[in-house]
């Protein structure tokens, strides 16, 4: 027991210490953006790493998630042939992403060039963000690993050079050196990856939407519906306050978020390490193991929280200025990141449940309990705003995040209760 134990904690770190590094390299992004420019155009950046975040959400609900379902259920044939369906979407829809992604930049009033780069690293990550969810069902984690921590290198490294050697704009730097981390950090996936993901073909688009047609079916638009009322519950208060209020408005709530960020990092990471594991037990009939590694995942995000909670408020005792330009209101920063706090810990607790039932297929389950989620976010969301204040419109997301974990588990019991020795 205590050697499972040092293995799934060691297994934890390793599988972790890639997206912490993107995460801090993210967070010092956003850091120098913060201090050095005015409240909109950091408001701008953020909504636009939410953007691309939940371009990333769906990609997991269209062409991720059904990769650990196929290595749970089918055969070595049908393995092949979906994984070759996705490879081909992968490439088209990242490709057909890009004036998406141009477009939303420019109606943020992005400079041209700064649009165009954002637009160009978020059809890169696209593929960089497939890549690590096949490196995973592939068994090569240490691949996964490596990409983050390209990424983040070359992010810094690039961002250094161009906003610090060479005294160029920061705000454009930041869109360039994402970019050229994105590209940097599909090397690590190598020729099994790249040379199967093909060219752009549209014959070869038309039949993969062909072939694509039964995982819609069965996993995808579930899915997808659950990232989509995921989304809102967890950010509906990024969209209202922005169409409401502008970007200026969202910059202060994005400011106080930025404390709560390494739990969402660490969720995410061990989230996509733990699913494939789990559908492997799954797959293998080892029902008795699911509570237990449920049980080390859950303590693993509570330890993970704990330690966020115990930095963010020493930093707000001692060092407020550390982070925070004296433009922010400080006593807003504090109840936004109380509340943060909360609506961290309830996203947490919520999280073995909703990896379990990912991994065992159930999709219709978590799309329902996100749809419930979903609507009480944006009302709450919605009224909050416009009766209290921006401030209180994270209490919205809290309040959907409530009835999430509610939904959540009540699913993840009843599946637990049907299958024999769990």
């Amino acid at each position: 027991m205590n050697h499972w134990l040092a293995d799934k904690a060691g297994r934890y770190i390793a599988a972790a210490l890639g997206p912490i590094a993107v995460a801090i390299t993210h967070f010092g992004l956003a850091l120098v953006l913060l201090r050095l420019l005015p409240p909109a155009a950091f408001g701008t950046f953020s909504f636009l790493l939410v953007a691309t975040q939940l371009s990333w959400g769906i990609w997991s609900a269209l062409l991720c998630a059904p990769l650990p379902v196929f290595l749970a259920r089918g055969d070595a044939a049908a393995r092949e042939a979906g994984e070759g369906t996705l490879l081909r979407l992968n490439l088209h829809g990242a490709i057909l992403s890009v004036p998406v992604f141009a477009g939303l930049g420019l109606a943020l009033e992005l400079p041209r060039i700064s649009a165009a780069c954002f637009a160009l690293f978020g059809a890169v990550a696209l593929l960089r963000w497939f890549g690590r969810a096949f490196a995973y069902v592939h068994g090569r984690q240490a691949r996964t690993m490596m990409s983050d921590l390209l990424y983040s290198v070359v992010v810094v490294a690039v961002l250094a050079l161009l906003a610090g050697v060479l005294g160029q704009d920061v705000e454009l730097s930041c869109y360039l050196a994402l970019l050229a981390g994105a590209a940097a950090g599909l090397v690590p996936f190598g020729r099994l990856y790249l040379d199967r993901l093909g060219g752009w073909r549209p014959a070869l688009l038309r039949a993969a939407l062909r072939d694509y047609r039964t995982i819609w079916q069965g996993q995808s638009r579930w899915a997808l519906l659950g990232v989509m009322t995921t989304e809102a519950t967890a950010n509906a208060h990024v969209y209202i306050v922005t169409a409401i209020s502008g970007a200026a408005a969202f910059a202060p709530i994005a400011a106080s978020a930025l404390l709560l960020r390494p739990v969402n990092v660490a969720q995410n990471a061990l989230a996509d390490f733990e699913r494939p594991m789990l559908a492997r037990t799954i797959g293998a009939g080892d029902h008795a193991a699911i509570p237990r590694s449920l049980l080390v995942f859950r303590l693993a995000l509570i330890g993970i929280w704990l330690g966020t909670i115990a930095v963010g408020a020493a930093l707000f005792l001692w060092a407020p200025d550390l982070l925070f330009p004296p433009a922010y209101d400080l006593q807003f920063l504090v109840i936004a990141s109380l509340l943060w706090a909360l609506f961290a810990l309830l996203r947490l607790l919520q999280t073995p449940e909703s990896v379990l039932l990912q991994a065992a297929g159930e999709f219709r389950d978590l799309a329902m309990a996100s749809v419930w989620s979903a609507l009480g976010s944006v009302v709450a969301v919605t009224a909050l705003v416009l009766l209290a204040g921006t401030l209180w419109s994270i209490g919205g997301i809290v309040a959907g995040a409530v009835v999430y974990l509610w939904w959540t588990w009540r699913f993840a019991r009843r599946w637990l209760r049907g299958v024999p020795g769990a």
